[in-house]
């Protein structure tokens, strides 16, 4: 079972992710802007990437602290 403060912490951070890149993304594919609409899944990929390696890298750090 994951910890409370991680839970809390990826509800936050995908809440944040999908505000600021989702809802852009959504709106350039409402406007059939494909160029943008690539730019931003390309966008997203790499805050989606970035979030999961902080994730792992706090999720490494306290194991650590653990031992």
């Amino acid at each position: 079972m994951m910890n409370p403060d991680i839970e809390s912490w990826a509800l936050a951070r995908a809440h944040h992710i999908v505000l600021n890149e989702g809802l852009s993304l959504a709106k350039a594919a409402q406007d059939l802007d494909r160029k943008r609409s690539r730019s931003l899944v390309y966008e997203l990929r790499k805050v989606i990437t970035a979030a999961i390696v902080e994730a792992h890298a706090a999720s490494f750090e306290s194991d650590v602290r653990r031992r």
